[in-house]
């Protein structure tokens, strides 16, 4: 079997090449790149997010709040008319004659008077009349010299408006 001699033809630069260390050259890999941008626009719209749930959440509990209050008004409402409705109904009760009659015998031990509790008084309706005309004679008079009053001042203030 016979070998066969492989010679190599080298150059002097193709060694020198393969003894010095191998520089691995990335032509791929790029410069590191800054993500400082990125993350601060990142970091403000989660800012933005977080501000705008915290807001969308407390606009809900205010309307709740209300919500709760219109409901309790609403209650407050029917228990007042409820309440309007037994006071009406009271109201009518006392006041029936009956009623009134019956709880100022129960409650206060009233009763009609007796015949000999009860005193009569005659009255003359010509001297009642007589009366009543000289009152309203009186008040006519009255009124009268207050008129001539105020006739007589109005009159002495414009003399002396006129005087001076």
């Amino acid at each position: 079997m016979v070998l066969a001699e492989k010679k190599s033809v080298y150059s002097y630069e193709q060694i020198k090449e393969k003894q010095q260390p191998k520089v691995k050259k990335n032509r791929n890999k790029k410069p590191k790149k800054s993500y400082k941008v990125e993350k601060a626009v990142l970091i403000i719209s989660l800012v933005t997010i977080f501000i705008f749930s915290v807001l969308v959440l407390t606009r809900f509990l205010a309307i709740t709040e209300v919500k709760y209050r219109v409901n309790s008004l609403q209650y407050q409402i029917e228990d007042l008319k409820l309440e309007k409705e037994k006071l009406k109904i009271e109201v009518e009760k006392v006041s029936k004659s009956r009623w009134v009659e019956e709880e100022a015998k129960a409650k206060l031990d009233m009763d009609y008077p007796s015949q000999n509790q009860m005193i009569y008084i005659n009255i003359d309706p010509t001297k009642v009349a007589a009366i009543n005309n000289k009152f309203k004679n009186k008040n006519n008079d009255d009124f009268n010299q207050q008129k001539l009053n105020v006739f007589y001042s109005f009159f002495s203030n414009l003399v002396d408006s006129i005087r001076s």
